[in-house]
C-alpha cells in the first residue's frame, strides 16, 4: 500500500490507496499511521485516515498541527523541506533542494492494523517535481547512514555534531513534533539549502564517504504513471520477511562497505583510473583523495566485488555518479574509455556547466591505471548495464 500525493485541488491532498492481500483502504479509516521505521521502534504521527468527500485523506488529529507524514519522514531522514505543492516546483531533473520538490508517493507494509492504529513500515518515498521527474529514496538505506551521524557526533566537537545529537534524542522521545523542530535546526545550521545529510557527513568526518554516495537516493524502477498506479503488492507475511531482510542489510552492509573500499582502493593503489593522480591518506590530509566508487548501485544489486568498483578522485566520483563521465569497454580493442555524456555536452552548450578541465580527461584509459589482476578490472557487463540505466 502508498500514501499518494493526489494533485488535484491546488495545494494536494495526501491519501491511502491500493491494498495488502486482505487489508483494503476502508480497512484503515478512522485509525491514526503509525511508523515502524526499525523492528519494535514506533512513531505516533496523530495523522489519521478519514473518509473525507468520497476520499481516503491523511487529516491531523490536531487541526492545528503541521506533522504530516511526509514531513515527518522527511525531518527524521533529514532531508530538506518537501513542497506540499507539486505544481510550484522547478521542472528539469529532480534535485534535493529545499522547496524543489514533493514527495509523490510513500509506499509501505503494513505491519499491524487494529480498531485504533494503521502500523505501517515505509519502504521507500518517491520524490517528484512539476515535470514529472521523480527519484526514489530508500528509508533503510537512508536512515543506516543518519544512525550513522547519531554514532559519531558525540565524537566531534562542533554546532551541527550538538544538532545532530539533539534530533537523536528527538528520534528516541518518539516526539514527532521535536523531530521537525531538530531537523529544522540543522536545515538552518548549514544554511545550505541542499541535501543537510550531504554536508552532516562530511563535517562528522564520517568514514566510508565513498559507500555513503549516493545517500539512499536512486533512479526510479518504474516511471511517475506506474507508481500512481494499482500495484501488485506481496503478501503480509513476504513482507513482512523483506522488511526484516532490509533491516539485516542495514547491519552487514557496514563491515562489508568498509572492505570493498579498502580492497578497491588497494586494487588501484589509491590512484584514479580516470586521471592518474594517486592520492592516498596521509598524515597531513587526514582522509584519502579517491573514493572506491560503485559500478552497480550497492544498494540495488548487493556487489561489493572489486570489479563492480571504481577508484576515482572526489570530482571524478561526482562526475561519474552524475552520468557527466561515462566509462564503456570497447569490445574491438578490449579497452576501457572515457567520454562526456551527451547530456553533459548539450548542458555546456546552454551555459550550465563549464566541462573544459573534464575534456581532457577522455579517451582510452591506460592499463597502468588498471589493477594487476585482470580479474578485478571493471566488469563489462556492469558497465553496460549502468550506462543504459542513466539513459532510460
Amino acid at each position: 500500500m502508498r500514501i499518494a500525493l493526489r494533485t488535484s485541488g491546488g495545494r494536494g491532498e495526501y491519501e491511502v490507496a491500493g491494498s495488502q492481500q486482505d487489508v483494503r483502504v476502508h480497512d484503515t479509516f478512522d485509525r491514526e499511521v503509525v511508523l515502524e521505521v526499525l523492528p519494535r521502534v514506533r512513531l505516533h504521527t496523530n495523522n489519521c485516515v478519514r473518509h473525507t468527500q468520497g476520499k481516503p485523506r491523511i487529516r491531523l488529529f490536531d487541526p492545528h498541527s503541521d506533522a504530516h507524514v511526509y514531513l515527518i519522514l522527511a525531518a527524521l531522514l533529514l532531508l530538506p523541506k518537501p513542497k506540499r505543492e507539486i505544481g510550484a516546483t522547478p521542472g528539469g531533473k529532480v534535485q534535493l533542494y529545499k522547496d524543489n520538490f514533493s514527495v509523490l508517493s510513500i509506499p509501505f507494509d503494513v505491519v499491524e492494523l487494529n480498531s485504533q492504529q494503521l502500523v505501517v513500515a515505509p519502504t521507500q518515498l518517491i520524490l517528484a517535481n512539476s515535470a514529472w521527474e521523480s527519484v526514489r529514496l530508500d528509508v533503510v538505506e537512508r536512515l543506516r547512514i543518519v544512525m550513522a551521524c547519531w554514532e559519531a557526533a558525540p565524537k566531534v566537537v562542533a554546532p551541527i555534531a550538538r544538532a545532530v545529537d539533539r534530533h537523536k534524542q528527538a528520534f528516541h522521545s518518539g516526539d514527532v513534533n521535536a523531530i521537525i523542530r531538530a531537523a529544522d535546526g540543522i536545515r538552518f545550521a548549514i544554511i545550505e539549502p541542499d541535501d543537510p545529510l550531504r554536508h552532516i557527513t562530511k563535517d562528522l568526518n564520517l568514514p566510508n564517504l565513498d559507500e555513503i554516495a549516493w545517500l539512499g537516493v536512486h533512479a526510479t524502477e518504474t516511471d511517475v504513471v506506474t507508481a500512481l498506479g494499482e500495484e501488485n503488492l506481496e503478501e503480509l507475511q513476504e513482507a513482512a520477511r523483506n522488511r526484516i531482510k532490509s533491516w539485516r542489510q542495514v547491519a552487514l552492509r557496514g563491515a562489508a562497505g568498509a572492505k570493498f573500499s579498502r580492497d578497491v582502493r588497494d586494487a588501484y593503489d589509491h590512484t584514479c583510473a580516470f586521471t592518474g593522480m594517486r592520492l592516498p591518506k596521509m598524515a597531513t590530509t587526514g582522509s584519502s583523495g579517491v573514493d572506491a566508487a560503485h559500478i552497480l548501485p550497492w544498494a540495488d544489486f548487493g556487489l561489493n566485488s572489486i570489479n563492480n568498483g571504481l577508484c576515482l578522485s572526489k570530482l571524478c566520483h561526482w562526475a561519474f555518479d552524475a552520468g557527466i563521465l561515462r566509462l564503456e569497454y570497447n569490445l574491438i580493442n578490449s579497452k576501457y574509455e572515457i567520454r562526456l555524456s551527451e547530456a553533459a555536452l548539450a548542458a555546456e552548450a546552454d551555459g550550465i556547466l563549464l566541462l573544459t578541465d573534464l575534456k581532457r580527461i577522455q579517451g582510452t584509459v591506460s592499463r597502468s591505471l588498471l589493477p594487476k589482476d585482470r580479474a578485478n578490472w571493471p566488469n563489462p557487463s556492469f558497465l553496460k548495464a549502468y550506462n543504459e540505466s542513466l539513459s532510460l
